[in-house]
């Protein structure tokens, strides 16, 4: 089969969505599929993988609490129907469906060649005032689809207060071999001092504040402890800014890509205060590693953590909370082994090669 994917987000990008493409086309590749990734040119780019194809120009804009990604540029549309044609695209799968830029121009150019179209959804929102006002014409364009994916139930029940269409439900995934334990011990977190981590991009929506503010009750408790914070953003400057108080006790250490399981594997907790989300990548990869986490108790993530011993769900914004939540479990490393014992297990069942074949089963369908 010959397999496009398109998407806004792609590396240099770092996020959930650039990490559920990419390791798709790997996966696919491995099992003999020409599949080729279709994103936009990005400052900072490095040299690509030679399946990737760039269009256009990537701006980054400020949408639905976060930061996002449009593409603008000349012919776009012609653009990837040229690509298309020239690889001799089977099937195009657009991932952040019906939104702008790629995942409306490039439906468009598949249909013209008579490609079906399958389009994943990756956003939970509460509301969509744009989606109530253009309901009908963009119910009329998802209809066009082969096949609608989502990656939890709560993209599900979003997407559904305004257009109905019949859902495939495939999770995001995670590379267990890639993302693994690196022998830390519970009991180095008093030999070496508390290690925490925050891994994201520095917006306003991934909860960065809230442990900011939750770390001089951490110190107050755990002197020793240090916050160690993975990413970069537009936000960088007022981060670093609200951070000077604590000193060396938080640490910036940039954005991180394939340091990654280094920087999970050494950290005692994985701190996720992000106030919104449709999932949780970073969540799996944190289990991958066995690193025990402390979430904010969002939608999100309680449908992969609830009931579950793989984190402690903590009310959004409630400093107070996140940190006397970290002094408890630092101070109990008998739940921490039973953490991470608990995320092993569970991101084992998310692994790519699963996750890779249901989606691939949906392509399948659509091609009979």
């Amino acid at each position: 089969m010959r397999i496009a994917l398109v998407t806004e987000y792609y590396y240099p990008h770092l996020g959930g969505v650039t990490e559920h493409v990419h390791n798709l086309a790997l996966q696919f590749r491995a099992w003999g599929h020409e599949t080729i990734v279709i994103t936009s040119h990005m400052k900072g780019e490095g040299p690509d993988e030679p399946f990737v194809r760039r269009v256009g120009t990537s701006h980054v804009i400020y949408a639905n609490g976060s930061f996002a990604r449009v593409t603008t540029g000349w012919r776009l549309r012609h653009r990837i129907e040229t690509i298309l044609r020239e690889e001799r695209i089977d099937l195009l799968h657009v991932h952040c469906g019906l939104t702008p830029t790629f995942g409306l121009v490039a439906p468009e150019a598949a249909w013209r060649l008579g490609i079906p179209v399958v389009a994943t959804f990756h956003t939970w929102f509460p509301n969509s005032p744009l989606y109530r006002l253009f309901r009908r014409p963009v119910q009329r364009r998802l209809d066009r689809h082969a096949a609608a994916i989502a990656v939890s139930v709560p993209v599900i029940e979003a997407h559904s207060r305004y257009f109905k269409t019949k859902w495939d439900l495939i999770p995001n995934g995670v590379d267990t071999e890639y993302f693994h334990p690196n022998g830390r011990e519970v009991t180095d977190a008093f030999v070496r001092g508390p290690r925490l981590l925050f891994l994201g991009r520095l917006d306003p929506r991934n909860g960065l504040d809230t442990a900011l503010a939750a770390m001089p009750a951490i110190l107050e408790h755990l002197p020793e402890s240090r916050l160690v914070i993975a990413g970069d953003g537009p936000l960088r400057g007022y981060y670093h800014e609200k951070a000077k108080h604590l000193g060396d006790r938080v640490e910036f250490v940039g954005q991180v890509r394939d340091e990654r399981p280094h920087i999970y594997g050494t950290a005692d907790i994985y701190l996720c205060p992000t106030t919104k989300a449709s999932f949780g990548i970073t969540l799996l990869e944190a289990m991958a590693c066995g690193t025990p986490m402390v979430v904010s108790d969002i939608t999100g993530f309680r449908e992969l953590v609830d009931g579950g011993e793989e984190a402690a769900l903590v009310p959004q914004k409630d400093a107070a909370a996140w940190a006397s939540t970290v002094v408890d479990l630092i101070e109990s490393p008998e739940r921490r082994e039973r953490m991470a014992e608990a995320g092993r297990a569970k991101s084992a069942v998310f692994s790519w090669p699963r996750v890779a074949e249901r989606v691939f089963q949906v392509y399948e369908r659509v091609l009979k």
